[in-house]
């Protein structure tokens, strides 16, 4: 076991990060993980700088360089990360059933949740006033909500997603849920809820209670 901790303590890591941003959930992960990181925060100003471009060529964040190689994606990172440390459970190893379940609810996160809560979210404070869209919120909270129903019916008889035990999955899916709780969109989902206070009760967890 020594051996092991000293290989992973060698591993450099550096997540460019800001507090509102999914660079949570990569903060999330490596404090799960017990990895130690050195944060690069320079505020809403980061964003689009050439540092971050070297890094995200959209210049976005979260990004991270993990032994001298650039990464980014919020969920790439976190699973990175869980790779790294696989003595803590944190991701299922690939080509297993377990690891097929976390590509599944991660892409399921990003693609029903995430991408309604984002584009609600860049029009009402990311773009200039003059390109935001009022049309679009009740349809984001509709298009949010039906993929909520499926994650609420699902966690009525488990408390985690894979396997029933704490793992990346639920950073991945945690955060995308608590977006959709901050506003306002996940009313009449107890399962969804209690699974979500559960998250944020971990003491490594980012989320606001």
């Amino acid at each position: 076991m020594f051996d092991v901790e000293l290989q992973f303590l060698s591993v450099r890591i550096q997540l460019f990060e800001f507090g509102p941003t999914r660079s949570a959930r990569c903060r999330w992960i490596l404090q799960e993980a017990g990895l130690p990181f050195e944060s690069i925060d320079h505020g809403p100003e980061a964003i689009g700088s050439d540092e971050l471009r070297a890094v995200h060529p959209l210049g976005k964040l979260p990004a991270a360089i993990i032994d001298g190689e650039p990464l980014f994606e919020s969920t790439a990172i976190t699973t990175a990360i869980a790779d790294l440390v696989p003595e803590k459970g944190l991701v299922g190893k690939s080509g297993t059933r377990a690891r097929a379940l976390h590509d599944q609810w991660t892409s399921f996160a990003l693609s029903e949740l995430d991408a309604w809560s984002w584009s609600s979210a860049i029009n009402t404070f990311v773009l200039p006033e003059e390109q935001r869209l009022d049309n679009v919120h009740e349809q984001n909270r509709e298009l949010f909500r039906r993929a909520a129903t499926v994650l609420d019916e699902f966690l009525g008889d488990v408390d985690y997603l894979v396997d029933n035990r704490f793992s990346a999955t639920d950073v991945n899916v945690g955060y995308a849920v608590n977006a959709g709780r901050s506003r306002g969109w996940l009313d009449g989902f107890d399962h969804l809820n209690e699974y979500l206070d559960r998250l944020i009760a971990r003491p490594a967890c980012p989320l606001p209670a």
